[in-house]
Parts: C-alpha cells; structure tokens; sequence
C-alpha cells in the first residue's frame, strides 16, 4: 500500500507544484471576493480531487494495471490506495487552504463569518469533494478515466442546474440554522457513503479483465 501511494506521489510531482502555485494565485484573486474563505477553498479542494483522476491518466498511458496485478498485491489494495489517496489529497488541500484563507480574512473580513462558520464551510466543501470522488471513482474503475470525463461533467452539471431550478420557481433557501445542523450530520453520512463506494469498486475492479 505504501509503495503504491509513493508511486502516485512521484508521478503527481509536477502536478503537485501546479497546485501550489494555483494556491498562491487563488489566494491574491479571491482577496477580493465577498467571501473570500468560501470561493478560495472549494476550488482548492475540488482540485485536488482532480489529482486523484491524473493519477489514473498516469497508469493508464503506463498500462499500470497490467503490471501491478503481475505483482503479489491484491485488487482490493489497488482500489484501498486510490480512495486513500484521493483522502490524503483531500485533507491536505483542506488544511492548506484553510490556513491561508484564514490570512486572506484577516485583510478581507467578511461580517458575521466567524471560526466557527468557516470550520463549518471546510467541512461542507470536504464532504462535496468525497461525495464527488464517491461517485466518480467506480466509475473509473468500470468505464476507465477518459470515458468517465463525461460523467464527471454530468456531476457537477446537475447539482448547480438543481439549485438554478429551486432558485428559479422561488423555493426558498434553508435557514443558516438548519444549514449549521444538516453539517454536523453530513460526516457521518460521508464515512458510510465513502465505504459503500469503495466496495463498489472493489466489485468492479475484481471483476474486470485486464
């Protein structure tokens, strides 16, 4: 399991300077938004969802699969590496930006948007980011990584024109209350839907010729 979440870092190893520098240039552009917290860490965070799929670019053009099953390690534990990786990529880009956007408020204040708001808005976008990988990646595992582009179009195509819609025949907005309440569940909720996708990979993926 080590040896292949090294072998993913080494290859992400460009992409991973990009990142940080999209950091950096995010943090300057979203200083100047209303709420700069909430733009600069979804975008950090989606991104490096998308990590998680170059690294299945990489195998692919390397025909990694053929030669890691030629290998003593189990089918289980090459799908176990990806969702471990795409959660490492996660929670790191989740601190990273947390912290610098923590700085990008102290010189763009936002009323009423406190540690506690901004803890909350973390958590919101980290579920989104899983819940967007809990979908794509059986997916990629049954369909491959180029087919599966179409897919993830389709997924964040249909949440934003669900919420246009809502917003376009009046239905009203929960409260910042309900909203703060649905947070605190949605974790749990996160770690079952998490583990429910990972088995389905693993199906998948111990079906699947090579």
């Amino acid at each position: 399991m080590i040896g292949l979440l090294y072998k993913d870092f080494y290859t992400l190893r460009q992409y991973g300077k990009t990142m940080l520098f999209m950091l950096v240039l995010f943090a300057v552009i979203s200083a100047g938004l209303d709420n700069p917290a909430t733009f600069y860490e979804g975008f950090i965070i989606l991104m490096s969802m998308m990590m998680t799929i170059t690294s299945f670019s990489y195998d692919a053009l390397a025909k990694w699969d053929r030669y890691a099953l030629s290998m003593p390690v189990a089918r289980k534990e090459i799908v176990a590496e990806k969702y471990l990786l795409s959660l490492i990529l996660c929670f790191a880009a989740a601190i990273l930006s947390y912290l610098v956007s923590t700085v990008v408020l102290q010189f763009s204040p936002v009323e009423g948007f406190g540690m506690m708001a901004h803890l909350y808005v973390t958590a919101a976008i980290i579920c989104a980011a899983l819940f967007f990988a809990g979908i794509l990646l059986p997916l990629i595992f049954q369909f491959g990584v180029e087919k599966s582009r179409i897919f993830l179009v389709a997924i964040f195509a249909v949440p934003t024109a669900a919420v246009i819609a809502l917003d376009k025949i009046g239905m009203s907005l929960p409260s910042e209350a309900a909203l703060f309440s649905f947070v605190k569940l949605l974790p749990f909720g996160m770690v079952l839907f998490y583990l429910l996708s990972y088995l389905i990979s693993v199906r998948i993926y111990s079906s699947k010729e090579i």
